[in-house]
């Protein structure tokens, strides 16, 4: 009696011994087939990375959609992910101002096939940002010339950290008009509002407010972008000089909010070759060009004569002060730093 006993129990532990051991196997599988698709979606997604900014860089440097995506596409392939060779779909989609590659290709299984999963679809993403800035965030209420800059679109020497630090920053006199009257000089805007002393100091105010310098409590001004939709016009070189020659002396007592910072600011000129005026203007001087970031030393008054000091950052790179919203290829500005980054 007691011998049958101990059979029947031997014979329990067998059927959930061989139970168990199917659950081991199946986790174990798992986990193995899990580990090596997680590898599979990492070097899925470096292929993927690298597809995106070689076609972003594609359009920084004059290249159509089409040929964008042939490069990104080329780029892929050599990385093992050819679209439309083993189920790997590649696809390139440009939203404004980015490049994007999706990629989806499937993981061959080891031990999750037993279970009837002979596949697990991987897919990724990899978003670029491609273009020249055309939005600045917290940009100065001063308008700069052209003339500033040389041919290769970077700032002259003499207007740079290399000139100007040792004395504590290159001197602009405002001429007192509407726009910039030659290299050194400079002019106020309010990016196509009409300019007055009390909006000016409060908008100084708030660019002191969004860099945290203490006593500026102004409300940040907003982003200014270029391009459709706009603040500052709809068109890609408005006129941004103001209207009544003001020297608008109360402002100066807000300098001190914008000094000691880098700061985005416009970059005005005669209008493109194509247009006798400035965009939606007819004006022939004080047409948007481009943006650059200068490092502010001082703005104050002296006499008849106001002085804004500093250098142009150069050369001119990305800046978290600047930006790509709307732009690609020749629909962004001519002059600014590129802008070249993943942002997914």
């Amino acid at each position: 009696m007691v011998a049958r006993t101990h059979e029947r129990q031997r014979g329990q532990i067998l059927v959930i011994f061989a139970l168990s051991a199917v659950a081991i196997i199946a986790m174990v599988g798992l986990v193995i087939d899990g580990g090596s698709a997680f590898a599979q979606r990492r070097g899925q997604q470096n292929a993927a990375d690298l597809a995106a900014l070689a076609g972003a860089d594609a359009l920084l440097n004059g290249q159509t959609q089409a040929q964008a995506t042939t490069i990104a596409k080329t780029i892929a392939t050599s990385n093992q992910y050819q679209d439309g060779t083993g189920n790997v779909s590649v696809t390139v989609t440009f939203p404004a101002g980015e490049v994007q590659v999706d990629i989806g290709a499937p993981h061959t299984n080891s031990f999750a096939r037993i279970f009837g999963m002979n596949t697990w679809q991987v897919s990724v993403t990899a978003t670029a940002l491609s273009g020249v800035a055309d939005t600045a965030i917290g940009a100065a209420p001063v308008i700069m010339s052209v003339q500033d800059f040389g041919s290769n679109l970077q700032p002259l020497p003499d207007y740079t950290a290399g000139t100007c630090a040792a004395k504590g920053g290159c001197i602009w006199g405002n001429g007192n008009g509407d726009v910039p009257n030659n290299a050194t000089d400079w002019a106020w805007t309010l990016y196509g509002t009409n300019v007055n002393t009390s909006s000016v100091s409060g908008y100084l105010q708030g660019i002191g407010q969004l860099h945290g310098i203490s006593g500026c409590t102004g409300t940040p001004p907003s982003n200014v972008t270029i391009g459709s939709g706009t603040t500052g016009g709809t068109t890609s070189n408005p006129y941004w000089g103001q209207d009544n020659n003001g020297m608008h002396n109360g402002a100066f007592n807000s300098g001190n909010c914008i000094t000691g910072i880098d700061v985005p600011v416009p970059i005005v000129g005669p209008p493109p070759t194509d247009q006798a005026t400035c965009t939606g203007s007819t004006q022939t001087e004080g047409c948007f060009i481009g943006w650059a970031m200068f490092h502010v030393t001082g703005f104050t008054k002296h006499g008849n004569q106001s002085q804004w000091k500093g250098w142009f950052v150069s050369p001119m790179t990305q800046s978290p002060w600047l930006t790509v919203a709307d732009c690609a290829g020749s629909s962004c500005p001519p002059l600014g730093p590129p802008q070249l980054n993943l942002t997914n």
